[in-house]
């Protein structure tokens, strides 16, 4: 599971070093087509002034994608809300290339206290059809210019007005608010779910993370010593009659608190390394995050994803 750092001053220069680690590590980059791949997962990197963007696929022709995720999702420099600083370069990445399933993992840091994310790769699924192809981005390529990361800890209200929860798969309680990751599960008629926008009526490809995580990070992190565990991000799928179904995992991630983690920090659980980053920023004077106004961060949500670096 290999893990490369360095400094990237511009989108270019980000996608140039996502390129190469995995290229160096068992993935392929079609230049032409801008199309990087392994086995069953197909990713289109697209560079926009300063935004490095995905679209997962079933796969491509040309310049033609096939069966696409229905958004392109990434980092972007588009969270112009009030309070937020937006992206600017240089931004230190993390990139974490994982096998077993396969992922390629991105984190920024730019501005001392900002991440931001992007992942292709494929989940580990249970008994659904489909390849469980996913990918993952902090916001949509047409999120809105004044938009911001809006995530509740308890799940039940993630990106409210348009904004985005920047989490993978939590679950979004406005009509208006952002799908930011998609897996590709082909049953009950549908192929691409996505985090929902909206309520579950209103999106019938809906897939969750926030009905199994949320009740682990509110009791996190403990009084006793202040840790906090790392959480397994189970995907729920939307059923018929309400029910929900356990579908797939994300093995290679997890969420937890970092009240008490700092950013880049490195958890050592027997055999395993982690590494701990914000959702977006660690605000621990409103650990809770920020639901609806002023989403500027992401309280003491974080992401924790498997490490095999120095």
């Amino acid at each position: 599971m290999p893990y490369v750092t360095g400094l990237a001053n511009s989108a270019s220069d980000l996608l140039n070093a996502v390129v190469t680690a995995g290229t160096d590590n068992g993935w392929f980059w079609d230049a032409s087509n801008s199309m990087l791949y392994k086995g069953d997962i197909y990713g289109r990197l697209t560079v926009s002034g300063l935004n490095l963007l995905v679209q997962a696929a079933l796969g491509y022709s040309g310049a033609t994608l096939i069966t696409p995720a229905a958004k392109m999702v990434g980092i972007t420099n588009r969270l112009g809300q009030a309070g937020n600083t937006l992206l600017s370069y240089p931004v230190t990445y993390h990139i974490f290339v994982h096998t077993a399933p396969d992922n390629i993992i991105v984190a920024v840091n730019y501005q001392v206290m900002w991440w931001q994310w992007l992942s292709l790769g494929q989940a580990r699924s249970f008994g659904v059809l489909g390849n469980a192809i996913w990918h993952w981005g902090t916001a949509t390529s047409d999120i809105s210019t004044g938009a911001g990361v809006a995530i509740d800890s308890n799940g039940s209200t993630g990106s409210g007005g348009g904004n985005t929860s920047g989490a993978p798969f939590w679950q979004s309680n406005d009509t208006t608010g952002v799908q930011n990751s998609s897996i590709y599960l082909n049953f009950n008629g549908h192929g691409w779910w996505n985090n929902p926008v909206g309520i579950s009526t209103a999106n019938p490809n809906n897939a969750r993370a926030t009905i199994a995580v949320p009740t682990l990070l509110l009791t996190q992190p403990n009084n006793w010593n202040g840790e906090a565990v790392l959480t397994r991000i189970h995907i729920m799928a939307l059923q018929p009659s309400s029910f929900w179904s356990h579908v797939a995992e994300l093995p290679h991630l997890r969420m937890t608190r970092n009240d008490n983690i700092d950013d880049g920090q490195i958890l050592t659980l027997g055999s395993e390394r982690w590494f701990i980053a914000p959702v977006y920023r660690k605000n621990t004077a409103s650990r809770a995050a920020s639901p609806y106004n002023g989403a500027t961060h992401s309280g003491t949500i974080a992401m924790a994803v498997r490490y095999d670096g120095p």
